[in-house]
C-alpha cells in the first residue's frame, strides 16, 4: 500500500465547511435538546436517546455517553461509514465543494482484490457497463421493453441507475480486458491485471465454469447502494420467464451484507427522517414505483425477511415502520416474524395490507391507485393491535376457565420471548394493560405471573448470551399440543445440531413457494420452553446468514440443562444420519411435519362444527394438514 499523505490544512478545511448536525442528520434522526442535538446512537444498540452531537462549543464533536463513541465530521465517516482517512476526507471536501490541495487523498490502491476499495472500483466499472448495455439501441431492447410493461420510465431508470446484463454471457469479460489493456503501464494508478480479475471475481460479477463467464446474463440489474448512495451490489431480474432463478443478488463481500442492507435507502432516507416513518416492501420494483408516485420514504428487504440489522438502520431514522406484506400465509409469517424483529425495539411498527391482494407495483398503476394506496396505509394495524386481536380471537374460541389459562400463558410467554421483560416501562405497560383488557385478568395478576417467569428462568452472568428458556410454572408440554408436539420440535432440533450445513435448505410452502428454514420456523411457534431457548440463537444466526458449530451453540446456552439437552439431541442427530444429503431431506420432513402438526392443533382446539357444511369444511382442512400427530415423529426420522 503506497503511503498517503494529507496536509493539515486540508483536514481543518473540512472540518470547518462541514455542518456537523448536518451529515449525521442524514443517518440518524436528531431533534435539538437545549444547545445540542440528540437521537439514537448508530453505532450500538441503543432504546433510548444517548448520541449527541455538539456544536456550541469551539470544535464540533459527537458522542455517545452509552457506548463511549465520540469524534468530529471525519471520524463519524470513518466510523460510521467504514472509510478510510483520505477517503473520507475526499468525500467531505466534495460535499462541501472544493478540491483538496493534493493528490494525498486519493484512495488507497489496497492489493487486496477482496478488499472494500478493490470491489467498490469493480462495482463502479460494472455499473457503467450495465447502464450503457441498457441504452444501446440493439443490446438493451428486451430490458427496455420489461421495464416498459412495469412503467419505469426514463427518470425512475436514471434515479435508480437501472442497468441490464447482455444475454452473450461473456460481455462483461470482454469489458473487464478492455479495461486492464487501456489502464497505465506504470504509475501508481496501475494494478495488476491478476487483481483485477480476482476483484471482478469477488464481487459476484464474473465467474469461472471452465474459462471466465459472465455472473449475470440477459437480466435487468437493480444496483443496490449503501446510505451514501455508493454501489455495493447488483439484483438481476431475469428478462426470459424460462431462466431461474428469476431473481439473482450479489454473494455477500467486504461490502455487501444482505442482512443488513434495504434497497432505495440512499433514496429513500430524507423522505424516512421527514415523515418519521419507513415503509418497507418485498420487491425493487414496488419500491421504484412507490417512488415514481410520490411515495418517497420505502426501501425493500434483497429477499430475505426483516432481520434486527434492519432495525438498527431503521429505528435510528424514523418511529414507525408500516410493513407492506401479501395477505397470504406468507405474508403472515412475514408480519409475525417483522413484529419478533421490532417488538422490543424503540418504534411503532404497522401492519398493512393492500386492497385485492395487489402488491405496491399492481395498485399504484391503477388510475386511483395513489388515493388506495394513502388510504391503506393509513388504515394499516398497530402491531400490538395485531398481537392482541389474535389473542382475543384465542380466547373467544376456548371458553373453558382452563384453556382460557393455558391460552393467557401461551401469550404470556410468546411476549417475554419476544423481549417484553426488556422494554422501557411506558411500553410495557401499554402491552401489559391490552391483554389485562382483552382476557379480563387484572394488569397485576398478569405483572405477578411475569415476575415469577423471569426468576424462574437462569440469569446470564457477566459475557454470556442472555438467551435462556422462558418458565411459567404452570405450562406444561401436555398444555400446549402434547408430547408429540414436543417430539417434532426436538426431532427438528437434533437434525439441526448435527447437520448445522443443512439448514441452508429452503422449505415448500402451500402457495408452491419454498422459504428458507428461518422463515417457516419462527422461535415464537416452538411450545416447547427448553426446545425453543435452544433454537432462538441457531434462529438468529440462520437470520444473519451465519454459519455455526456445535460448539458456537454451547457457548450461547447458560443453563446446564439446556447445554446436556443440547448434547443429547446431537447424538441423535449424528446416529441417525451419516451424509448431508439425507439430513437435508430429514431437515425439509420435519419442518413440513412441525408445520403441520401446528395445523392439526390449531384447528382441533377450534370451536366443533354446527352444521354438516362447517363439518365437511374442517374435515377437509384437518386432512390437507397431513398424518395424525401421533405419526409426525415418525415421518420425520424415516428420512432417507
Amino acid at each position: 500500500m503506497i503511503p498517503q499523505r494529507s496536509s493539515s490544512s486540508d483536514r481543518d478545511r473540512v472540518l470547518e465547511s462541514t455542518d456537523l448536525v448536518a451529515l449525521v442528520g442524514e443517518s440518524v434522526a436528531l431533534r435539538p435538546k437545549g444547545r445540542e442535538h440528540v437521537g439514537l446512537c448508530p453505532f450500538h444498540e441503543d432504546h433510548k436517546p444517548s448520541f449527541s452531537v455538539v456544536t456550541h462549543k469551539a470544535n464540533a464533536f459527537y458522542n455517545c455517553f452509552s457506548c463511549g463513541a465520540s469524534g468530529n465530521a471525519i471520524d463519524f465517516m470513518i466510523n460510521f461509514h467504514r472509510m478510510d482517512f483520505p477517503e473520507a476526507l475526499q468525500f467531505l471536501a466534495h460535499r462541501a465543494g472544493f478540491e483538496l490541495q493534493g493528490r494525498s487523498t486519493d484512495s488507497p490502491r489496497a492489493s487486496d482484490p477482496d478488499g472494500p476499495a478493490a470491489l467498490r472500483r469493480a462495482n463502479d466499472a460494472a455499473l457503467r457497463f450495465f447502464q450503457r448495455s441498457l441504452a444501446d439501441a440493439v443490446i438493451g431492447t428486451d430490458a427496455r421493453e420489461a421495464l416498459a410493461v412495469r412503467q419505469i420510465d426514463a427518470n425512475s431508470i436514471a434515479a435508480f441507475t437501472l442497468g441490464a446484463a447482455p444475454p452473450s454471457g461473456d460481455a462483461l469479460v470482454q469489458y473487464v480486458e478492455k479495461l486492464i489493456a487501456n489502464q497505465p503501464h506504470d504509475g501508481p494508478d496501475r494494478v495488476e491485471p491478476a487483481s483485477i480479475r480476482a476483484s471482478f471475481e469477488a464481487a459476484g460479477l464474473v465467474r469461472r465454469r471452465g474459462g471466465a463467464v459472465d455472473g449475470f446474463r440477459n437480466r435487468i440489474i437493480f444496483p443496490i447502494a449503501d446510505e451514501l448512495g455508493r454501489c455495493i451490489a447488483f439484483g438481476a431480474r431475469a428478462i426470459d420467464p424460462e431462466d431461474q432463478p428469476k431473481y439473482l443478488n450479489s454473494p455477500e463481500t467486504a461490502l455487501f451484507h444482505k442482512s443488513k442492507s434495504l434497497y432505495g435507502i440512499h433514496l429513500a432516507k430524507r423522505a424516512i427522517i421527514q415523515s418519521r416513518t419507513a415503509i418497507i416492501t418485498e420487491g425493487y420494483t414496488d419500491v421504484i414505483a412507490c417512488h415514481r408516485a410520490g411515495v418517497e420514504n420505502v426501501v425493500a428487504t434483497l429477499g430475505t425477511a426483516l432481520t434486527r440489522e434492519h432495525a438498527r438502520v431503521l429505528q435510528r431514522l424514523c418511529d414507525t415502520i408500516v410493513l407492506l406484506f401479501d395477505g397470504d400465509s406468507a405474508g403472515q409469517r412475514a408480519a409475525d416474524r417483522a413484529l419478533e424483529i421490532f417488538f422490543a425495539a424503540p418504534v411503532d411498527l404497522k401492519i398493512c395490507t393492500l386492497p385485492d391482494q395487489l402488491d405496491p407495483d399492481e395498485l399504484l398503476r391503477q388510475p386511483n391507485g395513489r388515493e388506495r394506496f394513502d388510504g391503506a396505509i393509513a388504515a394499516s394495524e398497530d402491531a400490538l393491535t395485531h398481537l392482541v386481536s389474535g389473542f382475543r380471537k384465542e380466547l373467544d374460541a376456548r371458553p373453558g376457565l382452563s384453556a382460557r389459562q393455558r391460552t393467557l400463558e401461551a401469550m404470556l410467554t410468546k411476549l417475554l420471548s419476544l423481549g417484553l421483560g426488556s422494554i422501557d416501562g411506558i411500553r410495557r405497560r401499554f402491552v401489559i394493560d391490552s391483554i389485562a383488557q382483552t382476557s379480563g385478568v387484572p394488569a397485576i395478576e398478569i405483572e405477578r405471573i411475569l415476575m415469577a417467569s423471569r426468576r424462574a428462568q437462569p440469569q446470564p452472568t457477566a459475557g454470556e448470551s442472555d438467551f435462556a428458556p422462558i418458565v411459567i410454572p404452570s405450562i406444561s408440554c401436555s398444555a400446549v399440543g402434547g408430547p408429540g408436539r414436543g417430539r417434532a420440535e426436538r426431532d427438528l432440533l437434533s437434525i439441526l445440531l448435527a447437520w448445522p450445513s443443512a439448514s441452508t435448505v429452503r422449505i415448500a410452502t402451500d402457495d408452491g413457494d419454498a422459504a428458507p428454514l428461518s422463515e417457516f420456523i419462527l422461535p415464537s411457534s416452538i411450545e416447547d420452553s427448553a426446545a425453543r431457548a435452544i433454537y432462538e440463537p441457531i434462529f438468529h444466526w440462520l437470520e444473519e446468514g451465519k454459519s455455526f458449530a456445535m460448539q458456537d451453540l454451547l457457548a450461547e446456552l447458560v443453563d446446564p440443562s439446556l447445554k446436556a439437552l443440547a448434547i443429547e439431541l446431537y447424538g441423535q442427530g449424528t446416529n441417525r444420519f451419516a451424509q448431508e444429503v439425507d439430513a437435508r431431506a430429514g431437515l425439509k420432513i420435519a419442518a413440513t411435519a412441525l408445520d403441520k402438526l401446528s395445523r392439526r392443533l390449531q384447528l382441533a382446539s377450534a370451536p366443533a362444527a354446527t352444521t354438516p357444511e362447517e363439518f365437511a369444511q374442517r374435515l377437509d382442512q384437518i386432512r390437507a394438514a397431513g398424518p395424525r400427530p401421533s405419526a409426525i415423529a415418525r415421518t420425520a426420522r424415516s428420512a432417507p
